[in-house]
């Protein structure tokens, strides 16, 4: 996997692991907290959505958003676009990540 700012590359079907912090609009970071929920949505440029990972409890107030093989090894290679969103404990919403690209590069070996 490769990380271009906020461009994700990965190969289908690997197992990949993300790890996701969050920062507040003065750059001090904001730890995730129990009752917090981070979700990464993967979907066709804007279109329907191909992937969803949900995560709920966070390490050193990181959220580890793990990709498995069977998670990206049926869906087919090309550019998606993805965001992650953040569900404060008190009600809040915020888009933490904004829609980037999300490249699904094909593997020759295949299971």
């Amino acid at each position: 996997m490769t990380i271009n700012g906020s461009d994700i590359r990965m190969i289908r079907g690997d197992t990949e692991q993300l790890v996701v912090t969050c920062q507040l609009s003065d750059g001090t970071e904001r730890p995730f907290e129990e009752g917090d929920t981070v979700t990464l949505t993967v979907a066709w440029a804007m279109g329907p959505e191909v992937l969803q990972k949900t995560v709920t409890s966070f390490q050193e107030g990181a959220a580890f958003v793990l990709l498995n093989h069977e998670d990206t090894n049926d869906l087919t290679p090309g550019e998606y676009a993805y965001d992650v969103q953040l569900t404060a404990k008190d009600g809040m919403v915020a888009t933490i990540i904004p829609p980037a690209r999300f490249v699904l590069e094909g593997d020759v070996t295949r299971d």
